[in-house]
């Protein structure tokens, strides 16, 4: 590698909406090991010495000049770095791009939870200001099985842990997860995940972010070797539809200023689906309803991609 070139750890994850951000790897694979992720399968989980970390982005502003707006920096919980180094990076930061909007990280639910309000806050305050959290479902057998490490009251309380320090969150949730052949396990992982996204709305006007990706199922994760041997059954296209119209069926917030951005339109996805939850209910469903009727409108499986 050049000396002038940004080192990146391959291959790189990051969210869609990161897509025209400047990524920084920060830390390299994933502390945890979900049953259905493949973020960690060729990489060693490390925090790269912040040294390193400054050298790239000080070789990115020779690169891009100082006008970049958003830094992610990679990888799979980010927000595992201690608080002063992760401090140490998003001020350096915002020292050579003074037009910096925003840094954002990936987040496991347990990271956030051991960081202190005042710690959080600081990030907050240094320019971390959104952080993308799988929560994946709501229902806590199914958390379990996949080997999340967390539960539905951990998300809960991770999320107020974020709204209190004004850090934006954007959480994923994953149709299908429960896999075919138990349509109750599907319907419950729904209502489950409703009921958590209804508990975590705020009281206030604030942005944040729900997000489904559909099941894919890599080779060399658990998922997969459970699917070669005939011990998990993907979903197909209307049991996947039909799982996300029960979630949307269940969205109800107290409060009708909840500006919840709502997605379903990644590469993974069947059909792609906004709105704004709950005020755009009646919409998505219809959408939804549409799609349940009308195969053809829905993307090939030789499309999805992760």
């Amino acid at each position: 590698m050049d000396s002038e070139d940004i080192y990146y750890c391959y291959p790189v994850f990051r969210p869609p909406s990161e897509g025209n951000s400047l990524l920084i790897q920060l830390t390299e694979g994933c502390t945890f090991r979900c049953n259905f992720c493949m973020s960690n399968l060729r990489k060693h989980f490390l925090i790269r010495d912040m040294d390193d970390v400054k050298r790239d982005m000080e070789i990115a502003r020779k690169h891009y000049g100082p006008r970049v707006k958003k830094i992610f920096f990679l990888d799979g919980n980010a927000m595992v770095t201690p608080t002063e180094k992760l401090l140490e990076v998003t001020q350096h930061a915002k020292k050579l791009f003074p037009y910096l909007e925003r840094c954002g990280v990936y987040a496991h639910a347990k990271d956030i939870l051991k960081k202190s309000d005042d710690q959080l806050k600081s990030l907050s305050k240094a320019g971390l200001k959104i952080a993308y959290v799988g929560f994946e479902t709501g229902h806590d057998e199914l958390l379990k099985q996949i080997k999340k490490h967390a539960t539905k009251q951990d998300f809960i309380e991770a999320a107020s842990k974020l709204y209190r320090a004004n850090i934006t969150l954007s959480a994923t949730f994953i149709n299908g997860i429960g896999g075919a052949g138990n349509p109750e396990l599907s319907e419950e992982h729904a209502k489950e995940s409703a009921d958590l996204v209804n508990k975590i709305c705020p009281d206030d006007d604030r942005t944040w972010y729900i997000a489904f990706l559909t099941l894919i199922v890599p080779q060399g994760t658990e998922i997969y070797t459970q699917k070669v041997k005939g011990e998990f059954k993907e979903m197909n296209q209307g049991e996947i539809l039909q799982e996300l119209k029960h979630f949307i069926e269940n969205i109800e917030f107290s409060n009708k200023r909840a500006n919840c951005i709502f997605r379903s339109n990644h590469a993974s996805n069947y059909l792609p689906i906004k709105g704004v939850l709950d005020r755009d209910r009646d919409k998505i469903l219809s959408v939804i309803d549409y799609g349940l009727n009308h195969q053809e409108a829905l993307r090939p499986e030789y499309y999805r991609a992760l």
